[in-house]
């Protein structure tokens, strides 16, 4: 994948050969698709967030979310796997770049991306926390009111 005269391993046997833009829609979103393919065969993580993402989407339907608390959860996994799509866009594009050489900017942009993945998760935690807390406590029988205690202690 390094070199230019390589191949890009699992790739259908024109799309090493592909020199213009893609000349129909539906050529475009069968390319999209196939990029959507390679990411979930060739990236362990993102294997991880796609599972992760759908045991959120177990436990939401279970606990019964309501509409504005799907918005946030969807919003917090997409951008998650958004991040680790870009991360591996990054690695990719330096692993050509600097093909099997090592450079300090290298492993700098590649750890800028990785991070970046890290602060999504980091954002996806905390906005599950802040859902799912109620629901899991209703679950379990525990009831609270913020509002109530604030209004009974500022009394």
């Amino acid at each position: 994948m390094a070199s230019k005269d390589k191949k890009l391993e699992g790739a259908p046997k024109d799309y090493n050969k592909k020199v213009q833009r893609n000349s129909t829609f539906f050529r475009a979103m069968r390319n999209s698709l196939h990029g959507i393919w390679l990411i979930l065969v060739r990236e362990r993580n993102m294997r991880i967030h796609i599972l992760l993402g759908f045991l959120i989407l177990l436990v939401g339907l279970h606990l019964g979310l309501n509409r504005a608390d799907w918005l946030w959860v969807a919003v917090a996994v997409f951008t998650v796997i958004s991040s680790e799509f870009l991360n591996t866009i990054i690695e990719a594009v330096v692993d050509l770049v600097v093909e099997k050489r090592y450079h300090p900017l290298a492993g700098l942009a590649k750890d800028v991306a990785a991070g970046g993945v890290l602060v999504a998760v980091g954002f996806e935690i905390i906005i599950l926390l802040i859902v799912f807390q109620p629901y899991v406590w209703r679950h379990f029988g525990i009831v609270t009111n913020f509002s109530q205690f604030i209004h009974d202690f500022s009394k």
